[in-house]
């Protein structure tokens, strides 16, 4: 009798302990950071100091739709990763973070969501803890990471004391006539949190390092992070406006990086190393636009290039299985001959005409995005097969030229560009020619037309690595 009442009482304590591990709450230790960063998003949107702008909207919706997918492919590809969940949990936090700091009303509350932003990523990129190179890679991009956070906090104390509150909208309003003592000091700093976190010279290591994490990782910097730079730049675009100095600062090393990634694509065999330098130069385009006052076309930018840009990342292992065939034909990378120079005429030609006209605010951005699109059509349309289905899926790339064009043409009726533009009309044209002719000879060097010295590609290709 005894014997059956402890039987019934340790069965009636197992089914009390399955049953109370059923209904435990699923949340864990590891998810309360996640949950505060949702809960001070969600307050802060509650307590009316969240405040929508293009950019923010921009910025944020980015973010959540890239970070949707990237979660979704890495429940596939990292299944048999122990660390899957804090993956998960990092990229979360990440998109709340960045939709924190878009929305952010007051400037600290932005400070804080962009160092936030950064820790998680820097996380993210150290996600194979015990992989030495990935480990490096953390602790480069912590540094650069440090670096960019401590500017911006520096710039917007100053903003802070020359305004006298830490509202963004105040701070804008009091640019104009705020002291160049602490504004000049204040853009400078502005800058160079944006170089740090786009990856532009001299930050661009941290980004070719970073290739040492998961493809789902390489995909999520684009979910509004490594682009976030430009997102800081228009969201105190005043702030630069008033300071030229910083304006041509910006300029400068937007060329520069544009160029350098340009190149560096060019020599990398490897598809994720080739893509992360392509980011670099379009970090570089996109800042440069900024520098020129064409804020819509910077942030269409930035959605565009996030979007296209994360797809080919986690596109990128199929890629490689599909580029043994060309890699055997260096032409194959090229546009043929005459197409490189067709287009670079015809881009000057249409940009002379809108300089004749007067229209030549946004002349290079919009020379350099069109020479762009045209390549791209090129490409798409020599893969079409010769048949009937072939003209069905022909208009696909001339449907997504129109969708840019008109996507553009919204975001320019929702955001504002500078007043006075950087520099003249002509001299964007005369830049427009040079950077224009650069690309021709770029295609030249796709093609296997012109060899570049072997000292200067063993450098290019080792760009980013320990010992470059």
């Amino acid at each position: 009798m005894n014997q059956n009442a402890l039987r019934a009482g340790a069965g009636h304590r197992s089914l009390h302990a399955r049953r109370t591990t059923a209904w435990r709450s699923p949340v864990s230790m590891a998810d309360l950071p996640v949950l505060a960063l949702g809960g001070l998003l969600v307050s802060t949107v509650a307590y009316g100091h969240a405040q929508p702008t293009t950019a923010g909207v921009a910025l944020s919706a980015l973010s959540l739709l890239v970070t949707v997918v990237v979660v979704v492919f890495a429940r596939r590809q990292l299944r048999a990763d122990p660390r899957a969940a804090a993956f998960t949990r990092m990229a979360i936090g990440l998109a709340i973070a960045t939709v924190l700091m878009g929305f952010a009303a007051d400037a600290l509350l932005l400070c804080a969501a962009w160092i936030v932003s950064g820790r998680l990523m820097t996380g993210l990129i150290g996600h194979v803890g015990e992989w030495a190179e990935a480990r490096s890679a953390a602790r480069r991009a912590s540094i650069s990471f440090a670096v960019g956070d401590l500017a911006l906090v520096g710039g917007v104390l100053l903003l802070a004391v020359g305004a006298g509150s830490t509202g963004i909208t105040p701070i804008i309003a009091a640019a104009p006539t705020m002291s160049d003592t602490l504004l000049i000091p204040a853009a400078f700093l502005l800058v160079i949190a944006a170089l740090a976190r786009c990856a532009l010279p001299p930050f661009s290591t941290w980004l070719m390092r970073s290739l040492a994490a998961p493809t789902p990782v390489s995909a999520l910097m684009h979910a509004g992070f490594v682009n976030a730079g430009g997102f800081l730049l228009v969201r105190f675009a005043p702030v630069l406006e008033a300071a030229t100095e910083a304006r041509f600062m910006l300029f400068a090393i937007g060329i520069v990086a544009a160029l350098a990634g340009s190149v560096i694509m060019l020599v990398r065999s490897d598809v994720k190393g080739s893509l992360a330098a392509s980011t670099v130069a379009q970090m570089g385009f996109m800042l440069l636009t900024v520098a020129l006052g064409a804020y819509a076309a910077a942030l269409w930018h930035m959605v565009a290039h996030g979007l296209f840009k994360a797809w080919l990342f986690l596109g990128s292992a199929g890629t490689i299985s599909a580029g043994t065939s060309s890699a055997a034909s260096p032409g194959a990378k090229g546009l043929p001959q005459p197409l490189p120079a067709v287009i670079a005429l015809a881009t000057m030609a249409a940009a002379l005409t809108l300089l004749m006209m007067g229209r030549g605010a946004a002349l290079l951005p919009g020379g350099l995005a069109s020479a762009a699109l045209a390549s791209a059509l090129a490409v798409g349309l020599r893969a079409i097969p010769r048949s009937p289905l072939g003209l069905l899926v022909a208009a696909a790339p001339i449907a997504l030229i129109a969708l840019n064009a008109a996507a553009l043409a919204v975001m320019s009726a929702m955001q504002a560009n500078a007043a006075l533009p950087l520099i003249p009309d002509h001299a964007q044209f005369g830049l427009l020619s040079l950077l224009l002719a650069g690309w021709v000879v770029q295609q030249q060097v796709s093609r296997g037309e012109i060899a570049l010295p072997p000292a200067v590609v063993a450098r290019l290709v080792h760009a980013g690595n320990p010992s470059a």
